[in-house]
């Protein structure tokens, strides 16, 4: 027969069960299972300040975002990092697992099935930029005005609008500015944050003009992979709550 202390320690043990039960459905992963990897390219373009650092100690909002994200949703993360032009390829042919991108970047079309979208991770804004003092047309930005226009735009990236106007690509944000300068091109596309980065860097009085996408930064993960996005929103939403990504943004701005 079982003494009384063993009797309790039993029905101590069995009443724990259902936790762990539950605790391993909310995770939606079995609690034996190994811990996965998954390959993602954080770069964006070569410039793309403060969100991706190729240089120095600090290595960007996205690269530290995405470290935390991974670390609370018990998943392992391998950094490859590719030109922009390769990203969405690679991304297509299994090469890495997820980015990091805005879904109002993106037409119908390339809305692809063989995708999902976490919840929302980091606000991201662009705005049609250009030098101090050039003349703008009235309702800039607009998608009637943008028709026929030549906009300087970031080889390999998305915009939701682009059959409108004619792309001049440029290898990164960095690049139109230093473009808008040198007078080669009179309007651009950027991400505010980096076009600002850039302006002061180089010294160049640039303007912030129209907003032209405002949103989010998403993980985009291959379809096949949809199992792990409870584990993946569940750790967003853990680190919005406890501040922990407004710390990692504030820390770059």
């Amino acid at each position: 027969m079982f003494n009384n202390s063993l009797c309790q320690f039993l029905i101590l043990a069995l009443s724990l069960l259902p936790l762990k039960s539950v605790a391993c459905q909310q995770a939606d992963i079995a609690c034996n299972s190994p811990i996965p990897t998954l390959k993602f390219d954080p770069s964006g373009s070569s410039a793309w300040y403060p969100y991706y650092i190729n240089t120095g100690e600090k290595r960007g909002i996205v690269t530290d975002v995405v470290d935390v994200i991974l670390v609370n949703a018990n998943i392992n993360g391998q950094k490859v990092i590719l030109p922009p032009m390769r990203t969405n390829l690679s991304l297509e042919n299994a090469v890495v697992d997820f980015d990091l991108i805005n879904p109002d970047w993106l037409s119908e079309e390339k809305k692809s099935s063989r995708y999902v979208f976490s919840d929302t991770v980091i606000p991201i804004k662009e705005h049609i930029i250009y030098l101090a003092g050039t003349p703008t047309p009235k309702d800039l930005g607009k998608d009637e005005q943008l028709k026929g226009q030549s906009l300087g735009t970031v080889r390999g990236y998305y915009y939701h609008n682009d059959h409108l106007f004619n792309r001049l690509d440029y290898p990164s944000e960095k690049e139109l500015v230093k473009a808008l300068f040198r007078k080669r091109i009179t309007f651009a596309i950027s991400g505010d944050k980096p076009a600002q980065y850039w302006a002061k860097a180089l010294s160049v009085p640039i303007i912030l003009g129209p907003i032209h996408s405002d949103g989010f930064l998403r993980i985009r993960l291959r379809k096949e992979l949809e199992y792990l996005l409870p584990q993946i929103n569940h750790a967003i939403q853990t680190l919005k709550v406890n501040g922990s990504i407004t710390r990692i943004i504030d820390s770059y701005i």
